[in-house]
């Protein structure tokens, strides 16, 4: 299917802009790159890009070849070298450096000039719509964009972040998503002893995967299991109820990370969630939408069951109350006004 958007902002680089007069035909000035050197200009029709016209975009960049402080690939260097980039965990670091390398390849030698421009916008909105058919890579990209351009507006590099504000295509709701009993009882017989321990422990703290796996034997107390998470640094503290201390109990004593997988070894995140998609997809009648991240809702809901404040239950597993308020809503007072009305209509 052929595009609507001009093919100048999407192929070539060249920046194609029309000067509209009353009565007359418009004029068509071509430049090299936008903030570049005009390299054509004709009037009536929108020019057509020849090879000629290409070879002459070509000559003017290498002319007017930016310095490497001036353009976008050096802005990703010295974010890289930044705190704010070493000090990330290694995970996030290399998830960073995945999208920072496809915002290279599109915009790494254009000149920070031009994203002073707001213009840039549409720019940069066709860019995320040529993924649009997989949002969540589309906006992995806006969102890293954003932050880069963050970083140089606090550094003083620009004065403006143009791709603040994108909005971003994925929408999903996993206040949708919580595991019933019947889900804990369709997986168990595919579950090896190891995957049972930490979808039970997911259950039982809300911690994610990435913590999940991280959690030590020196992070639990005689009350609470505390720690500090890898996402957003904060602390969470976990009472050791007796659920959980039962499962402890048949895990461990033990020193390390809680959770080891048939070999004896820690974890890493994509081999115990590599090991959870195989089990699912064995387990007939499950859930396959559901995820092991569908946990922490499943905890706070059983944490609103027991009693629990919005804001205790907010302060336990990292969440704001609204989002607690949220779950709550949907999965417990749901629940008790249908039973509510069963009663009155039975009476």
């Amino acid at each position: 299917m052929i595009s609507g958007r001009p093919k100048a902002k999407v192929n070539h680089g060249l920046h194609i802009v029309p000067f509209k007069r009353e009565g007359k035909q418009p004029i068509w000035y071509v430049y090299a790159f936008r903030g570049g050197p005009r390299i054509h200009s004709c009037e009536g029709q929108r020019p057509v890009i020849t090879t000629a016209l290409l070879e002459s975009a070509l000559e003017a960049r290498q002319q007017h070849r930016p310095k490497r402080d001036a353009v976008l690939d050096g802005l990703i260097a010295d974010y890289k070298s930044s705190p704010e980039f070493t000090n990330l965990r290694d995970r996030t670091q290399k998830d960073y450096r995945i999208e920072l390398d496809k915002i290279s390849a599109r915009w790494g030698t254009t000149p920070l000039a031009v994203f002073e421009d707001r213009r840039m916008r549409g720019d940069i909105l066709c860019w995320r719509d040529e993924h649009a058919e997989t949002p969540r890579t589309a906006d992995k990209g806006i969102v890293m964009l954003s932050t880069l351009l963050s970083w140089a507006l606090i550094r003083g590099r620009l004065s403006v972040n143009v791709a603040q504000g994108i909005p971003l295509l994925y929408r999903a709701n996993r206040a949708d998503k919580i595991w019933t009993a019947a889900d804990f009882a369709t997986i168990k017989p595919f579950c090896s002893k190891e995957l049972d321990h930490a979808i039970r422990l997911a259950s039982w703290t809300g911690l994610r995967l990435g913590d999940l796996v991280n959690v030590r034997w020196e992070h639990i107390g005689t009350r609470a299991l505390i720690y500090t998470t890898s996402k957003k640094n904060r602390r969470v503290v976990v009472p050791v109820f007796d659920e959980l201390h039962d499962l402890l109990a048949e895990i461990g004593p033990g020193e390390g990370t809680i959770l080891k997988n048939s070999r004896g070894e820690s974890w890493t995140e994509s081999g115990l969630g590599g090991v959870f998609q195989k089990a699912k997809t064995k387990a007939k009648g499950f859930d396959t939408e559901l995820r092991l991240h569908d946990l922490r809702g499943t905890f706070a809901t059983w944490l609103a069951i027991k009693g629990l404040t919005d804001q205790e239950i907010g302060r336990i597993i990292a969440w704001k109350e609204a989002r607690v308020a949220e779950i709550r809503m949907r999965y417990i007072d749901e629940e008790h006004v249908v039973e509510s009305l069963i009663r009155r209509m039975s009476v």
